[in-house]
């Protein structure tokens, strides 16, 4: 599953998942997607697994995250 993380952060180090590629979420750097680490109000990129990176080069561009992933910043 894709994890936010912003640039400060970097490419999350997964456990079980490899992470290949950050893309911009929609509206970036305006967006509300947040980096997913603890006490991090920076907007992040979305970082795709592998399996996810083929589907983006497909075309893709809906992504589910684990729950305490990312956090969301709305008006």
């Amino acid at each position: 599953m894709a994890l936010v993380r912003c640039e400060i952060h970097g490419r999350p180090s997964g456990r079980t998942q490899r992470y290949s590629i950050g893309v911009k979420p929609l509206g970036y750097p305006r967006s509300a997607a947040l980096c997913g680490r603890k006490d991090c109000p920076n907007v992040g990129l979305v970082w795709l697994t592998d399996e996810e990176a083929r589907a983006y080069r497909r075309g893709e561009r809906v992504f589910s995250v684990p729950n305490a992933a990312v956090k969301i910043q709305v008006e």
